[in-house]
């Protein structure tokens, strides 16, 4: 198999990975009992009955901010605080990305699969910008 091709395969499938989590996050999913009491889950709410829109959640979450100042108690002593460092830790997806980043930062010409399905070869700019989404994904998916 070529060396070439393999690299671009890689490098779209770690491109789509992180994508799909994004795009998996917007749909929509509701919920309805029907007149039978069956309960139904969907895309889109029917029309003669009520529905109920569930919120969807991934497996990543936003950090929350945390208090200027810590709270207090009456002993006058303060509130633990929780660890601001937790991350989402996922070896597989940190593998992955310092794999794809070792690629881009040797291989002179890679080549990936267009949007038309062609064969096209990433210039320095394309390299650098997959540079920084493969740093991005190894800050937050690594230890």
């Amino acid at each position: 198999m070529n060396k070439n091709f393999l690299i671009g395969m890689i490098s779209a499938c770690a491109l789509a990975l992180s994508a799909g989590n994004a795009l998996a996050a917007k749909d929509k999913v509701y919920t309805w009992t029907d007149e039978k009491g069956v309960v139904h889950y969907g895309e889109r709410p029917p029309k003669d009955s009520q529905a109920t829109l569930i919120k969807t959640r991934t497996g990543h979450s936003e950090p929350t901010p945390v208090a200027a100042t810590p709270a207090q108690n009456t002993t006058g002593t303060t509130a633990p605080t929780a660890n601001t460092n937790t991350k989402d830790i996922d070896p597989e997806r940190c593998n992955t990305a310092r794999k794809n980043l070792e690629l881009l930062n040797t291989v002179a010409r890679i080549r990936v699969a267009g949007e038309d399905g062609n064969m096209r070869t990433l210039t320095e700019e394309d390299k650098a910008t997959q540079r920084t989404t493969m740093q991005t994904i190894i800050d937050e998916a690594c230890e």
